[in-house]
């Protein structure tokens, strides 16, 4: 996990967005399970550590743009079912603006 790295519950949304208009954003991190005990899953039922790397469906959705929103309920992170489905999974996810290129359209 990155030490930036925050939670978004299942009824959440990701929210990034970079402060400078010419930085863009950089995905670092994104892992969708049931990682740990905390804000988004409060008990273990013997289902903690189940996890799955979903950084490329947030590179999709937001690297490269100045601001994105992304549902942690999306079918695309749903769809990975990395625990047992009776299990609630939650987003942990870390970014960073960086300088951004823009290109000039004829």
């Amino acid at each position: 996990m990155f030490s930036d790295a925050r939670d978004y519950c299942l009824i959440e949304s990701f929210h990034a967005q970079c402060r400078h208009w010419s930085d863009v954003i950089l995905m670092e991190y994104a892992q969708f399970g049931r990682m740990e005990l905390g804000r988004c899953v409060t008990r273990n039922f013997g289902h903690i550590g189940c996890s799955t790397d979903v950084i490329n469906q947030l590179d999709v959705v937001c690297s490269g743009r100045p601001a994105c929103d992304f549902s942690v309920s999306d079918p695309s992170l749903v769809r990975t079912k990395p625990c047992p489905k009776d299990f609630t999974s939650y987003l942990e996810a870390s970014y960073r603006c960086v300088p951004g290129m823009h290109c000039a359209v004829r």
